[in-house]
């Protein structure tokens, strides 16, 4: 209670205080702002190849959480990535309630330095990232027009599509307008403006050799059960009755993680007859990336790898509880995607906060048969091709 009573004051207080102004330095910089973990930074990347691709002189800087500097590797997307452990965004409870404070002062300070002529904050509700653009005196700040970020921006904008890479794709739309760009006339779809991720052959060897450690070979299923909110989590005995079904029909199945996911991967291993291989932690994202790539199936819930797979081409089935399939689903060709979401409201709908547990109604609600056609319907339809 003391935290959101703190937040509540200072983000009034700093509403009203004037924005200073800076001069802007010559390399013409654009900040753009991603706080999120993997599944939002992936949706970013094609806004950032758009901005990209049109014919202009700017310096494009990324500033993220260090949870997703990784994703931003890729050569040629932007021009530096700069890393901030932004507030909400650690996944652990802040002690001092003014703590993001203090970091929003010093950032501040440091982004002043070096004299960036627009910030865009690339998620519609961060008014923490609108306010570090104000208290850096950042000339133009493009954001979403939302109630708790519009005091702190230049220009807001209101968003018209609903997923949050076609909201990304108008954030920079709107920034090239404001510049006086010519905007891209394409429509903000997935067929228009694809989420892509390279191969990269380093990787693949490496995971080839995994897979030959393992004497796996085509096809094989991916199955991601974890996720960085417990709130979106399927019951490990559901996943193990799921990839059971999967292995009576023939297919070898992969259990992939995070290392701090490994105690989860191996109690569904031990639930299953099938015993599937259990590979939290033994790859990098490129290794993962290409793990993915080569799978007549990813089957997960809404998270970060998920993404991942629809980036590298693989059909997917994605299970939705408390978050919103038409803000994250797959950005990708319906054809080849699968979304199961048991539709159910409730008063905490869309919080995937971390005092929620395992186990909620909407995820409960999806049932392992439901799951199991889904898949078999993708893995028939791959294989009449």
């Amino acid at each position: 209670m003391t935290r959101d009573l703190v937040r509540r004051l200072v983000r009034r207080l700093g509403s009203t205080v004037p924005a200073p102004s800076l001069t802007p330095s010559t390399r013409r910089e654009v900040i753009l702002l991603r706080p999120d973990h993997l599944g939002d930074a992936l949706l970013t990347i094609p806004a950032l190849r758009a901005l990209r691709a049109t014919e202009h002189q700017l310096y494009l800087t990324l500033l993220v959480g260090p949870w997703a500097r990784e994703v931003f590797t890729l050569r040629g997307l932007v021009d530096e990535v700069l890393v901030a452990p932004f507030p909400g965004f650690r996944r652990e409870p802040t002690r001092n309630p003014f703590e993001p404070y203090g970091l929003l002062l010093r950032l501040a300070g440091s982004l002043r330095r070096r004299g960036p002529m627009a910030l865009v904050v690339l998620r519609d509700d961060h008014w923490w990232g609108a306010w570090l653009g104000a208290l850096a005196g950042v000339p133009l700040r493009v954001g979403a027009d939302h109630p708790a970020v519009r005091p702190f921006l230049t220009h807001p904008i209101p968003l018209r599509s609903r997923h949050v890479a076609a909201q990304n794709l108008e954030l920079v739309t709107a920034l090239l307008t404001v510049l006086g760009y010519r905007n891209d006339s394409r429509r903000l779809t997935p067929e228009a403006h694809p989420l892509t991720w390279p191969h990269d052959p380093g990787a693949a060897r490496t995971v080839r050799n995994v897979l030959e450690r393992y004497s796996i070979v085509a096809p094989y299923i991916v199955v991601h059960p974890g996720s960085g909110a417990p709130a979106k989590c399927w019951p490990e005995e559901r996943w193990a009755t799921l990839v059971d079904e999967l292995a009576a029909r023939g297919y070898r199945v992969l259990l992939t993680g995070s290392a701090s996911e490994y105690a989860l991967l191996a109690k569904i291993v031990t639930a299953t007859h099938s015993r599937p291989h259990n590979l939290a932690g033994k790859l990098s994202l490129s290794e993962l990336a290409e793990l993915l790539r080569e799978a007549a199936l990813v089957i997960g819930t809404d998270t970060g790898p998920l993404h991942l797979a629809v980036a590298v081409g693989s059909p997917t089935v994605h299970l939705f509880g408390p978050t919103r399939p038409e803000r994250f689903g797959p950005w990708g060709p319906r054809a080849r995607h699968r979304v199961l979401h048991a539709q159910l409201c409730c008063p905490r709908c869309g919080d995937i906060g971390p005092d929620r547990a395992c186990g909620t109604g909407c995820m409960m609600a999806i049932d392992v048969g439901d799951v199991l056609r889904a898949a078999l319907e993708l893995l028939e339809s791959r294989s009449t091709r």
